[in-house]
């Protein structure tokens, strides 16, 4: 993959006038491991250990688990023991039986398809773009009711990714088999208890009719709740339109889930965090990304881990660009609120609002974002 530096807008180069009244410090200066992830050029797969990389979209480690496909694009060991990511694929009937993590919040976005899910003594239908948290102990189901139905699931620490291993076996195909039997045996059940944060329930699931996830607000605690596509705790900044799907008061601060969305615009300014780490996963449109030098093009159902201290930055390329991002721990929800403004709005301002960089300069030392010199472009 060619690697290259977008020439700076005039938006780049005013943001870069206002950091120059911020002391900015050199990424080869840093300590606590900084230098050494900052050499780490991102590859596009699985690295096995605490690093910046890419996953391409229907790769990673996959396993078939009952009548559905588990892709798994980041585990334990690939995130510092700090969360997991599942891809889940499934046709219809496909399904995931009541069950329970102790230790591990999970968050579920629907990206594709139709499914039935029960979380606690909720009994819903979700759609492509709704969202669920499931705080520890929640009891949760799921049962896909169309033909192509993919769900991404995301979840604390390093405790439920092996449960896919130890219901499944290993898959070397991208999609569902055409005809599966969805029952997962109680032995590999038990097998998946004495190995992952997971108990199953065998209490009957609710029936008759499920509702239709409508609910537009954030509860002010960590509680389970579904969430209807495009709502959430909308705000905006410049062009691009950020809403909170969960912040730390949903997560007791482990982590928050924020959707972005806008137009073409410029690369946003190099930055690293020190203390948590960003994940991008492309839903519509097409992004370019930046880590640790190397130029990425991301498109729909990319996956970009960004660990603390990884040089990074972002830019929006079509007229129509979303990605969700959960960073982890919760601590960033600051720079959003300082950034963004209240907005009633579902989609981005057609005539892009001003951009208060200057807040966020205002509280720099403050927030976890360290800005580091642009490099000259080349010619």
């Amino acid at each position: 993959m060619n690697s290259h530096w977008l020439k700076p807008s005039a938006w780049t180069l005013s943001c870069a006038l206002m950091m120059a009244a911020v002391p900015m410090r050199s990424a080869h200066a840093q300590d606590n491991g900084a230098t050494d992830i900052q050499k780490v050029v991102p590859q596009g797969k699985l690295p096995g250990q605490l690093a910046p990389y890419y996953i391409r979209s229907g790769e990673g480690e996959r396993w078939l688990v009952g009548g559905l496909v588990a892709t798994l694009i980041a585990r334990g060991q690939d995130t510092g023991e700090m969360f997991e990511t599942a891809i889940l694929t499934g046709g219809r009937d496909a399904n995931f039986p009541q069950h329970t993590h102790a230790r591990s919040h999970e968050a579920l976005l629907v990206l594709d398809g139709e499914v039935e899910f029960w979380l606690g003594n909720g009994h819903y239908v979700m759609h492509r773009g709704d969202y669920a948290s499931i705080p520890p102990g929640t009891p949760h189901a799921l049962k896909m009711l169309s033909h192509r139905t993919q769900v991404l699931s995301w979840t604390t620490g390093k405790e439920v990714g092996p449960l896919y291993k130890a219901l499944g076996q290993t898959y070397a195909g991208h999609v569902q088999p055409e005809k599966v039997d969805p029952t997962i045996a109680a032995d590999l059940k038990k097998k998946a208890e004495a190995t992952a944060d997971v108990r199953f329930d065998a209490r009957p699931l609710a029936k008759g009719t499920p509702q239709r996830v409508q609910n537009a607000t954030l509860p002010e605690k960590n509680v389970p709740y579904v969430l209807a596509a495009g709502e959430g705790q909308r705000m905006v900044a410049g062009d691009q339109l950020f809403t909170f799907l969960g912040d730390q008061k949903n997560s007791d601060g482990r982590f928050i889930a924020v959707m972005t969305e806008g137009p073409p615009g410029p690369m946003i300014p190099a930055h690293y965090h020190e203390k948590h780490t960003e994940n991008f996963f492309c839903l519509d449109g097409l992004m370019t990304m930046r880590a640790n030098g190397e130029t990425l093009t991301v498109y729909p159902g990319d996956y970009v881990h960004v660990p603390a201290r990884t040089i990074h930055a972002y830019q929006l390329n079509s007229p129509y660009t979303r990605f969700v991002g959960f960073l982890t721990p919760g601590l960033f929800e600051s720079f959003f609120r300082t950034l963004g403004d209240k907005y009633d709005g579902y989609v981005y301002p057609q005539k892009p609002l001003p951009f208060r960089f200057d807040r966020v300069l205002a509280k720099i030392n403050e927030l976890d974002l360290k800005l580091v010199e642009s490099p000259a472009p080349k010619k």
